[in-house]
């Protein structure tokens, strides 16, 4: 291509990639406010919540099994579970699952148990396997222990109120609902690694999830919280559906509502305390989460490059847009701290998110890099383990460690 023609088309392209810039973030911006509106929304419900609570509304208190999947320590850990064994609730059960015997979470589990002698504990100790999900093998060695016809799924890594239950299985008495789920928000981040990962949750995933479940656009479920009625957990094909999937949380959400049965969301957040990752480590997190919902959802991931609006803006002022795009990159960012701040601040109560709102430009571009990076591979390394990920989510362990994984010899 002579210079003639390929300075002109070069002009062309950079100036199709700027209008493109600034038409994605107008909508970033105006998905921002949507999703101010959102949690406004969802304040509303949880004050209707709270309003109806107390008395005879919350007398309804069946009993109800927690399972606890459990590898190592997390951040906050013991008092994590403690919250789940300190609650104003009169029957539960509580199980926590372990694959390895020499797990370095056993003793903290045993302390768990002293500190609640009235609680009714176990824990299960097994390396058998269904599947090569890790979590979900975890799992499925507990689930022959449960008690109860109500059974939850919540990561180690939840904290919640003493009144979470007794407020969580109200919607439940609809018999309708197979499933209940929770958002969820970072709390008590600790290193600018964790702060970051706690940016990625309050002002990314948490605003998209509230906006999606406004619109009505969600019929999965979240793993911070997963309530579900056993006959419905059942009918969706309980663990055994979820085991060769990556996302399984997302899984089970879709199995139940395609068993007949309604998912809906609790008017209840629960905090997630989250890794004390350095910035490194927070970022593969990040990519690894990426490739998740690329693998699961394609036409979902694809479509949310409308979200970054602000660091297409910030590449297109260094291509040759100019201190305008500049401009336009910093009066955006602007405009979504301040969004965010009044989110947490203003209408979730949060005033401990302010701390880490600061540092959202940066968290915004790494984002943008982690979307970026998510296109480039269908595998994921998980637990230490590496796994290709086919269409759908599904895991597949890298050659030569499949019939292992099996037989439970790795």
């Amino acid at each position: 291509m002579s210079a003639d023609i390929a300075l002109p088309f070069a002009n062309f392209l950079l100036g199709a990639f700027g209008a493109a810039a600034y038409a994605i973030a107008a909508f970033t911006a105006a998905f921002t406010a949507a999703s101010l509106f959102a949690a406004w929304r969802f304040r509303a419900a949880r004050r209707g919540e709270a309003a109806g609570g107390g008395g005879s509304a919350e007398d309804w208190t069946p009993p109800l099994t927690i399972l606890k999947p459990i590898r190592g320590i997390d951040a906050g850990m013991e008092e994590n579970l403690a919250s789940f064994l300190d609650q104003e609730y009169p029957r539960f059960q509580t199980l926590y699952c372990v694959q390895d015997p020499a797990d370095p979470a056993l003793p903290l589990l045993e302390r768990l148990r002293d500190r609640f002698p009235k609680a009714d504990v176990d824990i299960v100790i097994s390396k058998s396997r269904i599947g090569y999900n890790p979590k979900v093998n975890n799992l499925s060695n507990a689930y022959g222990f449960v008690k109860h016809d109500f059974v939850m799924i919540s990561d180690s890594d939840i904290r919640v109120g003493r009144d979470f239950l007794r407020r969580l299985v109200q919607p439940m008495r609809d018999p309708n609902v197979g499933l209940l789920t929770c958002f969820y928000r970072s709390i008590c981040a600790e290193g600018f690694g964790s702060r970051l990962e706690s940016l990625s949750v309050n002002a990314q995933f948490l605003p998209q999830t509230l906006v999606a479940a406004f619109l009505g656009g969600m019929k999965f479920a979240m793993g911070a919280v997963m309530l579900a009625r056993r006959p419905a957990f059942e009918a969706a094909g309980g663990l055994e559906a979820m085991s060769e999937h990556l996302a399984d949380d997302f899984v089970l959400g879709r199995a139940v509502a395609g068993a007949g049965y309604r998912v809906e969301f609790s008017p209840l957040m629960v905090g997630s305390v989250p890794e004390r990752f350095t910035p490194g480590q927070q970022f593969a997190h990040l990519v690894r989460w990426s490739r998740t919902i690329r693998l699961c959802n394609p036409a979902g991931y694809a479509g949310t490059v409308v979200l970054h609006g602000g660091p297409l803006l910030l590449l297109y002022s260094l291509l040759g847009g100019g201190l305008r795009a500049l401009a336009a990159f910093a009066l955006l960012e602007a405009w979504r701290v301040a969004a965010m701040a009044w989110m947490h601040a203003g209408l979730l109560d949060d005033r401990e998110a302010l701390r880490n709102i600061p540092w959202l430009p940066l968290s915004d571009l790494l984002q943008f890099a982690a979307w970026a990076a998510g296109l480039s591979s269908a595998s994921v390394t998980w637990r230490g383990e590496s796994y290709a990920v086919t269409t759908g989510g599904r895991l597949v362990p890298r050659r030569g460690k499949a019939d292992a994984l099996r037989a439970g010899a790795v």
